[in-house]
């Protein structure tokens, strides 16, 4: 008999296939503000309650529940989180390079 993957267990699979590491489960208070600078680091991530706004020199979106949002690594960001605040899970690229 064959198990079904949770959503979780998926998702992370999916991360590991593209390069992430495991992800990471944030929560934020309602109209909590995260500023981030630079790391050439990419970030994938889905919110799993409330929304947030992701601000960068490019771009101002606001996700909802269950929408992924990807942030390059190459500038400056800041997340809002809407009255109701956020929870989301998060990963950074895994930018090691192995020997060869």
């Amino acid at each position: 008999m064959e198990l079904t993957q949770n959503p979780l267990d998926k998702f992370k699979h999916s991360l590991d296939q593209q390069g992430f590491i495991s992800p990471m489960l944030t929560t934020l208070a309602p109209h909590e503000k995260l500023k981030r600078h630079s790391n050439n680091q990419e970030i994938c991530g889905v919110v799993l309650d409330g929304e947030l706004k992701l601000v960068t020199d490019e771009q101002n979106t606001t996700y909802t529940k269950h929408e992924i949002f990807f942030i390059e690594g190459s500038g400056n960001f800041e997340i809002q989180c809407g009255s109701n605040g956020a929870q989301y899970l998060f990963s950074f690229k895994n930018n090691y390079k192995t020997a060869c």
